[in-house]
């Protein structure tokens, strides 16, 4: 099986070392590995727990139930960083692409950006809805806070999270990919605090149509 995802998260990686001075490659890779090292992979929500009701705002920034949202089907839930993030968007592209013309699959991506920083809805295959606070991502035990010195290097790239998020915040989503069934049971889970690392969408989509048949 060709990893779709995962050559082009790949090449990213690779071209990373081109783009960011060494100096602070080294800091950022520093950082993840201390996520890595942590206990955040573990206690983050698994296959068995259940995600509970909350309210979370779609993409027009109307309040919207996640409950509601799922619709008492099975869904494939996508927590990514923001739009600033390239390897969710490489992600998030690979999705798209997929799901084209597969109505019968639902998924969801959810990022604590404010809607009106988050990704254009126009031409998705999949729902998209902001988790303002992380209050969400807080819920299923993904969220950190980044360093002061990962804040100044996010910085000096241009990424403002206190702009996409609507305020001044240092918390984000560990990215996770989940498939919850019916009732809100996750029965499928891919956890990394390695936010260069994702789930191969394909894979993910293959287990979510085995779930429905």
């Amino acid at each position: 099986m060709v990893n779709v995802l995962e050559k082009k998260l790949s090449e990213r990686r690779e071209s990373a070392k081109n783009r960011i001075s060494s100096e602070i490659l080294s800091k950022m890779l520093e950082a993840t590995q201390s996520l890595k090292n942590s206990e955040l992979e573990k206690e983050a929500f698994n296959i068995g727990d259940k995600i509970e009701d909350m309210i979370l705002l779609n993409n027009l920034g109307d309040k919207v139930s996640i409950m509601e949202v799922l619709g008492k089907q099975p869904a494939i839930i996508s927590f990514y960083r923001g739009t600033w993030c390239p390897y969710c968007n490489l992600e998030l592209s690979t999705y798209n692409k997929l799901l084209k013309d597969k109505n019968k699959i639902k998924m969801i991506a959810i990022s604590p950006e404010r809607p009106e920083s988050s990704i254009n809805v126009e031409n998705l295959n999949f729902e998209v809805l902001s988790d303002i606070d992380n209050k969400f991502a807080k819920k299923l035990n993904l969220t950190f806070d980044i360093t002061e010195t990962i804040e100044s290097i996010y910085d000096g790239f241009g990424i403002n999270l206190e702009k996409s998020q609507g305020k001044k915040s240092r918390i984000l989503p560990i990215p996770a990919t989940y498939i919850v069934d019916s009732s809100g049971v996750i029965v499928y889970a891919y956890i990394d605090a390695d936010y260069t690392k994702r789930a191969e969408p394909k894979e993910v989509i293959d287990k979510y149509l085995e779930l429905i048949k």
